[in-house]
């Protein structure tokens, strides 16, 4: 771990040329990052790789101070000091996620914000999402067979959950409601996981993408159907959006409903298979699986570090000034263990008693995929441990090579107490 050594007095004024934290994507425990961060105050100063400075805030309060604020804390890059000033460079491998270029939901504020938004939810609705269970149970029993089929061909009787399971299950979801076919999801993962890798140059993933979008968007001009895209299309008079606002929505749409699922079902089940007396609890019906959605999202969030706001005019937070231009940063796992918003026991996982949190964000730029996440995970872990009740998790998995997702690049699983025979081969009792 890489903490800033450099001498300052304790009451000497925090500095973005000062951090107290350098974060690094070959950091090998995030929640170790959130707790010297959050030890050091709830607005510190911290750098990312690249060693670029941003304020950090740890604290959920000051968070929510700040994304109920974008008229002083903009999501807008031009208010970035540092970037207009030539001191990011433009190979920055987070540009995408911190800066990106072009109008989006996560790039404007009111009143663009509003007119980007209304449309998406408009077709992304509640009724629709919840329309999607059925599809959900079914291509969940398909994967959990997939996964079965996988451990059985394995020498040592283990399978890939984050294979099998999390990261194809949101991305079928998600695909479907946009209308965005099987044989394409392959090259969308390829895309993502440099997206959202730090090491890695984001710029020829991130023009794949768009051009791929654009190119859908005239497959469904030609052959509308029954999905967001075609819906997206349709919209008459003020809502309509341009192509470039488009392609920008449906990236937003496909990162809302499916990058923070894969890392919730692969915490989640980290989560419970290390507290079994929990889990004894929700197979029992004592506790609704949703609780324990809501759990690991507060203890083990799927974002870890949320990029980035921009302070429009010189504000304080806490006791920290922050300048015009100064880049901050919200670190969801530092803020998921607050002990000032969930008290002594905040470090401390436990579904019996679920406090409410900040994971998906808050203010007009709260998660539009939040319900679906919580939908999809709730099917999931329910049919999972239904079918598995013994599922261990073997091994250390690695994390992924990011600050900015609480994630791991496999869970390795192995299957006990339950028929873990494909579909096609089982007979009625």
């Amino acid at each position: 771990m890489d903490v800033n050594t450099s001498p300052r007095t304790d009451d000497a004024p925090l500095s973005l040329d000062r951090p107290v934290h350098r974060l690094s994507p070959d950091s090998a425990d995030l929640h170790h990052d959130a707790t010297v961060m959050r030890d050091a105050g709830p607005v510190v100063p911290v750098t990312l790789p690249g060693n670029v400075p941003v304020w950090a805030v740890t604290r959920d309060a000051v968070a929510r101070t700040v994304l109920r604020a974008p008229d002083v804390f903009s999501s807008d890059r031009r208010y970035w000091r540092a970037l207009q000033a030539g001191d990011i460079p433009a190979d920055w491998p987070l540009m995408g996620l911190a800066a990106p270029q072009g109008r989006s939901l996560i790039t404007v504020d009111r009143p663009d914000h509003s007119y980007l938004r209304g449309p998406l939810a408009t077709v992304f609705t509640e009724k629709r999402v919840r329309a999607l269970t059925p599809l959900i149970e079914e291509v969940t029993d398909r994967l959990l067979d997939q996964l079965a089929a996988a451990a059985h061909a394995s020498a040592d009787g283990t399978a890939d959950f984050r294979t099998q399971v999390a990261w194809p299950l949101p991305m079928t979801i998600i695909c479907h409601l946009l209308g965005v076919p099987e044989s394409d999801h392959a090259m969308l993962r390829e895309r993502f996981e440099v997206l959202f890798d730090d090491t890695q140059d984001p710029t020829d993933a991130v023009a794949g993408l768009s051009a791929y979008l654009h190119r859908h968007l005239e497959r469904m001009r030609r052959t509308p159907g029954d999905d967001l895209t075609s819906a997206l299309l349709n919209l008459s008079g003020g809502k309509r959006l341009t192509d470039p606002e488009l392609v920008a929505a449906l990236q937003v749409l496909i990162v809302a409903g499916h990058e923070t699922t894969v890392h919730l079902l692969v915490n989640a089940v980290r989560a419970l298979t290390a507290h079994h007396e929990q889990l004894a609890l929700l197979r029992a019906g004592e506790i609704a699986w949703e609780r324990a959605v809501e759990e690991v999202l507060r203890w083990d969030p799927p974002t870890a570090n949320f990029l980035l706001r921009f302070a429009t005019r010189p504000a304080t937070l806490g006791d920290t000034a922050i300048q015009a231009g100064d880049p901050v940063m919200i670190s969801y796992i530092a803020m998921g263990r607050d002990p000032e918003r969930f008290g002594p026991t905040a470090g401390r996982f436990d579904i019996r008693h679920v406090r409410s949190h900040t994971s998906f964000g808050y203010g007009i730029h709260v998660c539009l995929g939040a319900p679906l996440a919580r939908l999809e995970g709730r099917i999931v872990l329910e049919r999972l441990f239904k079918r598995w009740p013994g599922l261990t998790v073997t091994g250390t998995p690695r994390r992924s090579p990011t600050v900015l997702m609480n994630s791991y690049t496999s869970l390795p699983v192995r299957l006990a107490l339950a028929d873990d025979r494909p579909a096609d081969t089982r007979t009625e009792a």
